[in-house]
């Protein structure tokens, strides 16, 4: 009975086994057949899960399977749940972001299209014959031992070389230096073409002249200061990806070819390898670069968003601060303009000795002319006054402001502070004389009372205000259309 028990489990468990491997090889099936589509790659640790639903997607058409496989299979591992991040396959095996990044290689300079912010600072960098004096030195710094073992034709005709490029980087440094500011970002880029060409020219010449029939330790040191070079070339691929990739390409061949002519057959590989590495790296710093440059064009634009946002929210701010202040029927300060701009201007006069003084103004038999023509007579009469009044003020330095109801306050500065009786009755002979339309269509005349305070170191706002109301109040007494400038009852007479 235990014998048949456990030929039931042993062929069961063979039975579940060819099940998986069939299930598998029909997923594999189903594999082949979309690997010419698209393709989706499931990230590190999907696989672990043995009952999860894997989807492969080909062709528009989505199959999906349960795996019961264990964790090392391989298209358990390749496949990702549709749902996810899709990474699509070109049919050379890399992904569409790595080709894109393998084609910035052949950008004569990175961020070129953009027209609102061109890169004249990477051109700078480009153009600067620092980086060509320190290469020029190091490979000087390389015929050192060349010239000890007597070699001084070389050594010359390197330094000639170097000499040359050299002199010829200096050039372009200074014409670009010098450039018109109308002259376009494409010109000056194809101008550095064939200045970096050349320059890989006489770098890849000056180290082959020195590696042909040297020494070993002068071989080693030429090609240890030509990986150096090289090295620092490929740092600055960001700035120019394909003219970088040239200078490369170019100096890592002549050298080979000095290799290849001492029988140094073994450089090949070597020198292959490690521009295969310096590509990889220029692809990274490019990616790099690129993200630097879209969060440079994201903020500017966050930047440039808010400042207008900012801008907008002041104008609206000053908007309403001015709407706060106004008087709606004149135009004029309202109370709380004028109580401010007080307060500011005694604190000021207190400070500077800036001489300031305050005039209030009623109309008089307002209520009477009023009632007799209508409230929006009333108002036009107002208005009318409140024109005049700002008409006659300097606005730098003097504020009109409507005190309340068909009173009126006018805050004199500086020279208009000291004569602000004559222009308190100035501004009385002027309100005298306007005509003001009535309810019947004729014309009609008002005057005005005006109280005249200077102020003085010691006064505040209430002081200040006080002594201009009472002598306002002492010309109405006196008959109105009158000027009060002292507490003396000294006034200046009206037409009546």
């Amino acid at each position: 009975m235990m014998s048949g028990l456990s030929s039931s489990f042993s062929n069961s468990r063979i039975s579940d086994a060819r099940m998986r491997d069939e299930r598998v090889a029909k997923t594999w099936s189903q594999f082949s057949i979309g690997v010419s589509s698209r393709l989706v790659v499931m990230a590190p640790g999907e696989h672990e899960n043995p009952d999860r639903s894997t989807i492969l997607t080909y062709q528009g058409f989505s199959w999906s399977q349960k795996f019961s496989i264990c964790k090392p299979c391989w298209i358990c591992s390749r496949v990702r749940s549709a749902t996810n991040r899709r990474l699509p396959y070109t049919s050379s095996g890399f992904s569409r972001t790595e080709v894109l990044l393998l084609q910035k290689l052949t950008l004569p300079i990175l961020g070129a299209d953009d027209e609102t912010d061109p890169p004249w600072d990477y051109l700078a960098i480009l153009y600067s014959i620092v980086p060509h004096l320190i290469a020029a030195v190091a490979i000087l710094s390389a015929s050192v031992l060349p010239y000890a073992e007597g070699q001084t034709t070389k050594v010359g005709i390197v330094t000639v070389i170097l000499v040359m490029q050299v002199g010829l980087r200096a050039w372009g440094d200074y014409a670009y230096r010098r450039r018109a500011a109308h002259e376009p970002l494409k010109l000056w880029v194809d101008r550095f073409v064939p200045l970096s060409l050349v320059s890989g020219l006489a770098w890849g010449t000056a180290l082959a002249i020195l590696y042909t029939g040297g020494s070993p330790d002068t071989q080693v040191v030429v090609l240890a200061v030509g990986c150096g070079i090289v090295q620092s070339s490929a740092a600055r691929a960001y700035l120019a990806p394909r003219s970088t990739l040239m200078v490369i390409v170019i100096v890592t061949a002549i050298v080979n070819a000095a290799a290849i002519s001492e029988g140094n057959w073994i450089m090949v590989p070597i020198c292959a390898a490690y521009v295969g590495f310096l590509a990889s790296y220029m692809v990274r710093l490019i990616a790099m670069d690129e993200k630097r440059i879209a969060a440079e064009r994201k903020t500017r634009v966050l930047v440039k968003a808010l400042a207008e946002s900012n801008a907008k929210l002041i104008q609206a701010n000053e908007q309403l601060h001015r709407h706060a202040r106004t008087d709606a029927l004149t135009g004029l300060e309202n109370r709380r303009g004028f109580d401010h701009e007080l307060h500011r201007r005694l604190l000021l006069m207190r400070e500077t000795g800036r001489p300031l003084a305050l005039l209030l103004i009623d109309v008089d038999h307002f209520k009477r002319f009023n009632d007799a023509n209508g409230h929006q007579a009333g108002d036009e009469c107002l208005r009318t006054i409140a024109q005049l009044l700002a008409g006659l003020v300097t606005p730098s330095d003097d504020i009109a402001a409507r005190y309340g109801g068909e009173e009126f306050a006018i805050i004199l500065q500086d020279d208009e502070a000291i004569q602000a009786e004559t222009f308190a009755e100035e501004l009385r002979e002027s309100v005298a004389c306007l005509s003001l339309p009535t309810r019947n269509g004729n014309a009609s005349t008002l005057t005005v009372s005006i109280g005249v305070a200077i102020a003085e170191p010691s006064d505040d706002d209430r002081t200040l205000i006080a002594r201009a109301d009472h002598r306002l109040y002492e010309a109405k007494a006196a008959g109105r259309d009158r000027v009060c400038a002292s507490d003396r009852a000294e006034h200046l007479a009206g037409s009546r």
